[in-house]
């Protein structure tokens, strides 16, 4: 049974059509790369499936239930979606933020449990960012922000995750150990979904391949299936060619 589907979906900008019919079935153990070109509507597709926005047509359901029947907490108890750039208005730690990852899983008056704060020390852990937990947001680093907003969506726990450009900001170490990490989300009965720019990284990290080109065309399907030399110089109208070595694969232009 899929965790997430959305079925029919037409995604719109202003009199332009992005996306026509689309139908997506996201199911445990699967980690999509969704790729296109800037302006194809990946953004706004992530939006549309994590209920911020409504799509032109069609309908997005959650462990087979229309998303309209769900409330804003009980969404984040399914699914967590981070968000191209962050923004934190008030001043708060990072042990505060991460923390708020386990608020939907309380009740109105409820404090965080000693199982919530090992879940939030976890995510820290595995995020590299325990020695800053006493830190203020605003005297963090773009990256170590970038990072502090992925540990929540760690301690929040949720079976989905939209990801929209997780990889901004992060140095190349932090993106190999990330990507690294949502692999074993995958292990875990878990669903994972990211807008991704580096044909690379899909190849190597993901499973599935969602590739929006932006004119109302889509193609889904398995990774290798998808991310083909043809495939990809149409989606980014750019010739790419595909070079292999000892039995790795990758996309150069």
């Amino acid at each position: 049974m899929s965790l997430l589907e959305a079925r029919d979906i037409h995604l719109q900008a202003g009199e332009r059509l992005l996306c026509e019919g689309l139908s997506l079935h996201m199911a445990a153990g699967e980690c999509w790369a969704i790729l296109g070109p800037n302006g194809s509507g990946k953004t706004t597709l992530l939006h549309v499936l994590a209920g911020l926005t409504a799509p032109k047509h069609g309908t997005v359901s959650l462990d087979g239930r229309p998303l309209a029947q769900f409330d804003r907490r009980g969404i984040a108890r399914q699914l967590g979606l981070l968000l191209q750039d962050n923004h934190d208005p008030f001043p708060a730690t990072v042990w505060e933020t991460v923390l708020s990852g386990r608020h939907p899983h309380l009740g109105r008056w409820q404090g965080e449990s000693p199982q919530d704060h090992q879940l939030a020390q976890q995510a820290l852990h595995e995020m590299e960012l325990e020695a800053l937990a006493g830190r203020v947001i605003q005297s963090l680093s773009g990256g170590e922000r970038r990072r502090l907003a992925i540990a929540t969506l760690l301690a929040q726990d949720p079976p989905i995750l939209l990801l929209d450009e997780p990889l901004n900001h992060l140095d190349l170490r932090h993106q190999r150990q990330l990507l690294a990490q949502l692999g074993q989300w995958q292990t875990r009965d878990k669903a994972v979904a990211m807008v991704l720019h580096e044909p690379n990284h899909a190849l190597r990290y993901c499973n599935r391949a969602l590739l929006l080109h932006g004119d109302g065309r889509w193609q889904a399907g398995g990774v290798k299936e998808m991310l083909t030399v043809d495939n990809l110089s149409e989606l980014y109208r750019c010739p790419l060619q595909q070079a292999s070595d000892k039995g790795s694969n990758w996309f150069y232009f």
